[in-house]
């Protein structure tokens, strides 16, 4: 018996259970091996955490969506190819979803691939590498930090503050040699390594073409940076689904207003 034709209504839900089932991934893989990602995202009762990562994961946005712009103006067969992708079976089958269908995959996607590249993967290959658990946390809790300060060097920063009632300016944290005095000691070549690697990884479960693999492999290291800085799995989770949520919008309003004007 012949498979019947998909629909955008059986892709819908086969996108959904796939970026979703990623996320289920990630936290079976954490609850049994570690790390755990879940400790990379704010709880509810850590609430301005957890909203200050949603509006900074929207700032985070903006760069993403000028890379873009910034290579569909390169004259090159790659970047052609790039712009061809609504012409592919399945993103042209997706582009015949809603807006609010469209918006449902891209969170998705967000959740589960930044839930098992960023918030288990990454950790995990540092630990790897460094035989103990690599930690993105501030290891003193008693310390009371502002919502932007969850982890990573923006813990570090308000350790500092918190420490020297100094104008942020004069602060050592946030200079370039603070920077990178803090990546030294903190993260270390272990979770460089594994930044770099998840990355990689990343980039290749994205095999649309050569271009593509390398352009989500970039997200894939904007993405780490945000969670290595910050230590708030929300913020790169909010950009990530946003991002693919623009896109989509994008490429669904190009291609419904190509076809009103073949009509």
């Amino acid at each position: 018996m012949d498979d019947e034709p998909q629909t955008p209504e059986t892709l819908f839900h086969t996108a959904v259970g796939v970026e979703g089932g990623l996320g289920v991934l990630a936290l079976t893989l954490g609850y049994f091996l570690g790390p755990d990602a879940r400790e990379l995202v704010p709880a509810f009762n850590q609430l301005p955490a957890l909203l200050g990562g949603v509006g900074l994961g929207i700032l985070a946005t903006f760069p993403l969506l000028l890379l873009m712009a910034v290579i569909r103006r390169i004259k090159h067969p790659a970047v052609e190819q790039l712009d061809q992708l609504s012409e592919h079976p399945m993103i042209e089958l997706m582009l015949k979803l809603g807006p609010a269908e469209l918006l449902v995959i891209s969170l998705c996607a967000g959740v589960g691939e930044e839930l098992l590249f960023r918030g288990w993967l990454m950790p995990a290959i540092a630990q790897l590498l460094h035989g103990d658990p690599v930690s993105l946390l501030s290891g003193d809790p008693s310390i009371v930090r502002p919502w932007w300060a969850f982890g990573g060097w923006t813990s570090e920063i308000a350790n500092e503050l918190s420490r020297n009632s100094s104008a942020a300016g004069e602060s050592a944290a946030v200079t370039w040699s603070g920077l990178t005095q803090w990546w030294s000691n903190s993260i270390g070549w272990e979770m460089t390594v594994a930044w770099i690697l998840s990355s990689i990884g990343f980039g290749f479960v994205h095999p649309i073409s050569k271009l593509y693999i390398g352009v989500t492999g970039l997200m894939g290291l904007y993405f780490g940076a945000l969670l290595i800085l910050t230590g708030n799995l929300m913020i790169p989770i909010i950009a990530h689904a946003l991002y693919d949520a623009i896109q989509l919008w994008s490429a669904a309003a190009e291609e419904a207003s190509k076809d009103a004007k073949s009509a």
